[in-house]
């Protein structure tokens, strides 16, 4: 048996609580950065790591090393009479999970698939989670096929007939597509909803980066870690028309200070639209938005929208 988590902190709390089997931590990220369809081909991974090395500062070789041999990991996963899936209801864990959902259809998958954060159970909590886990069914391979075969399009459009559908065998399935969905540019304003949460924090005067993060996430259920939100506040201050401003400390990683530009003012207001302020250059799943690739998140009709439907 070998279980794959949502992270090193719920491998290490199965282990201490004496769950047998092996643990391994699935440490990928791909809730952000270019996500192709296959990721296990040699050009995937290449792309997986020169983004994971220029956007969250890892070594380009050590990033490489890593999905390769998470690769194997994968591959050798199959071939165990069983494979435990731990993962919670958030967006981030939810791509991570359909994407081993679709990778393991040929092996006996089970999965301890909840609401609430693992790694905040105690021991004793654990062997009850992992004796309710339940069996993955054939629906769900099916749902998880789709979902990653949308996820990794080129037109994101494709994920629009999965946002009408609540499949009652795959809980959280429509939830999380809808989070991933709102964070394609609004047609209010040019941000995702991620975006716009934290501009809109900081224009409140939460000014300090730890008490943002703090008041980012409850209740949001984006799963994002403190990299991934300093990254998108970096994407906003470093940008031609910049939305904000960032102080980072030389002698604190944590003292990080924020503030709102005019221009990140005018974008709230709806006055100036943020991709029309700075060409957009970014990936949501196998999406490049671009100024001439543009995707856009109609929140009324909720559904994502070419950038020209914008033009009537």
């Amino acid at each position: 048996m070998i279980h794959l988590h949502n992270g090193d902190i719920t491998a290490a709390l199965a282990k201490r609580a004496g769950i047998a089997g092996e643990h391994v931590a699935f440490r990928e990220t791909l809730v952000a950065g270019p996500v192709p369809y296959d990721l296990s081909s040699h050009e995937a991974i290449e792309a997986r790591a020169q983004f994971l090395s220029t956007d969250y500062d890892q070594n380009l070789l050590r990033a490489r090393n890593a999905l390769l041999e998470q690769e194997q990991t994968i591959l050798r996963a199959a071939t165990h009479d069983e494979v435990v899936l731990w993962f919670e209801h958030d967006l981030f864990c939810f791509v991570n999970f359909v994407y081993l959902l679709q990778r393991l259809g040929g092996a006996r998958v089970t999965a301890v698939w909840v609401e609430e954060p693992i790694g905040h159970k105690n021991e004793a909590e654990v062997p009850l989670l992992f004796e309710s886990r339940a069996a993955v069914t054939p629906s769900m391979l099916a749902h998880a096929r789709d979902v990653w075969r949308a996820y990794t399009s080129e037109n994101p459009t494709s994920l629009n007939p999965l946002l009408e559908h609540d499949p009652y065998e795959f809980p959280f399935l429509r939830d999380a597509l809808l989070l991933h969905a709102s964070r394609f540019p609004s047609i209010r304003n040019g941000l995702g909803t991620v975006e716009h949460r934290l501009l809109d924090l900081i224009a409140g005067g939460v000014a300090d980066f730890v008490a943002l993060f703090a008041r980012f996430e409850p209740k949001l259920r984006y799963g994002f870690g403190d990299t991934e939100v300093l990254r998108l506040l970096r994407v906003m201050a470093w940008c031609a028309v910049p939305l904000i401003t960032i102080t980072e400390s030389t002698e604190s990683a944590k003292k990080i200070l924020l503030a709102i530009t005019p221009a990140g003012n005018k974008v709230l207001t709806g006055e100036l639209d943020a991709t029309a302020a700075n060409d957009p250059d970014t990936w949501l799943g196998g999406a490049h938005l671009t100024k001439e690739t543009l995707w856009r998140w109609d929140e009324r009709a909720r559904r994502i929208i070419p950038n020209l439907s914008l033009v009537s």
